[in-house]
């Protein structure tokens, strides 16, 4: 079998580890836990949670580490200014704008309950006037931000980190071996369907693709009428099922990466309602 553009995989990968600290616990509190810098990305300077500093607040624990992290891939994929807040790995809120502190409002709005206790990262700097309306974020910021964020609380954990770079390989462990695979260079702003540039509801972690749906529509409320929706995986079902769902909602716009025997369906099913399908694959073989 031929494969494209597979030289950045090699026969043999060495990953150099170095100890960076103790961490207090793991995912759960009787779990040691320790936090491991990848030589590699640190000594190009490649960015990133690992290399953060870290202005103010007491020791980040394991679960700290993973949603700074899912927080900071989030935001450093936008170029408009973007705030995104995380909990428990999962962004609740996204949004974008022309004004940090709007879009940080909005995103807030969206999903107030979430964003209480979770992570905020924002891809450009804190001045004070944005400071004085979060608890905890994950960004540069100016020396003015800083005193203020500082003031809220000694355990406020404030971060600034680098963008992450395009290109490197990412890796994820499984037992007895490793996944590799490339960055994802497809920025958000790639696919132009937002609703005033911010995400109305999301339906996550739910292994029924209908759940998901029904609990996106239900954060989402009134608002979903010609919004978008997108999904990551390709959808097996058309008719009585996510998509005719999501139509009869009445959703605009309905984005996913296709690849389904079922996409068939799909676009007729877009086409019996009118809403606009956008399928995105990417080369493979």
């Amino acid at each position: 079998m031929a494969f494209k553009n597979w030289d950045k995989f090699p026969s043999k990968l060495t990953v150099p580890l170095s100890l960076k600290s103790f961490l207090r616990y793991g995912e759960n509190p009787h779990q040691k836990a320790a936090f491991y810098l990848d030589k590699r990305l640190s000594e190009v300077n490649a960015g990133g949670i690992a290399t953060a500093i870290q202005h103010h607040g007491k020791e980040m624990s394991y679960n700290n580490y993973l949603d700074a992290d899912a927080a900071w891939n989030r935001v450093s994929e936008f170029r408009n200014l973007t705030c995104v807040i995380v909990k428990h790995t999962n962004p609740c809120s996204v949004a974008s704008g022309d004004d940090i502190l709007a879009a940080y409002r909005l995103a807030v709005k969206a999903n107030p309950v979430s964003a209480f206790g979770g992570i905020v990262a924002f891809n450009i700097e804190v001045d004070d006037a944005l400071a004085k309306e979060i608890r905890e974020f994950r960004s540069p910021t100016d020396e003015k931000g800083l005193e203020i964020l500082r003031g809220k609380s000694k355990t406020l954990r404030i971060l600034e980190a680098k963008k992450n770079e395009k290109g490197k390989l990412s890796l994820r462990q499984v037992g007895g071996g490793w996944l590799a695979q490339d960055s994802d260079d497809l920025t958000p702003e790639d696919i132009q369907f937002n609703v005033d540039n911010r995400m109305l509801g999301m339906g996550s972690g739910q292994p029924n693709r209908l759940e998901s749906l029904r609990i996106a529509l239900r954060k989402g409320g009134d608002e979903v009428k010609g919004a978008a929706l997108a999904s990551d995986a390709f959808f097996p079902v058309a008719w009585k099922d996510a998509v005719e769902e999501a139509c009869e909602s009445g959703i605009g716009v309905i984005a996913g990466p296709g690849g389904s025997i079922s996409d068939g369906d799909v676009v007729d099913c877009c086409n019996k309602y009118g809403v606009s399908l956008f399928f995105h694959k990417s080369e493979t073989l």
